[in-house]
């Protein structure tokens, strides 16, 4: 594991100590779980934008964000991405169903 040492503005800094104190555990263990959490949202955020632009697949897009290919799918969804679902698309699917049985 690795140290990170940074300043963050009072307001910040007393979020975390109110985090901190009504979950019952210690701020490293808080700015963890922040950090954790931003992190996966960025890379949510990040796929979206790819797969948007037309510069990842669905699959690719889910690998990145570290989801499902079905929960990359309603993501995609939610934010208005439309999915072209082409026959090469489909039998890679069924490619991969046949590999799981």
């Amino acid at each position: 594991m690795e140290t990170i040492t940074t300043r963050v503005p009072d307001e910040i800094y007393q979020n975390i100590k109110r985090i901190e104190e009504e979950e019952k555990t210690e701020r490293a263990e808080v700015i963890r779980r922040l950090l954790s959490d931003a992190i996966k949202r960025w890379k949510l955020k990040k796929a979206l934008d790819m797969l948007r632009e037309g510069k990842v697949t669905l699959r690719t897009a889910a690998k990145f964000a570290g989801l499902t290919y079905i929960e990359m799918l309603d993501e995609a969804e939610v934010a208005g991405i439309p999915i072209i679902y082409s026959l090469a698309d489909l039998r890679i699917d069924l490619e991969v169903i046949k590999k799981e049985k």
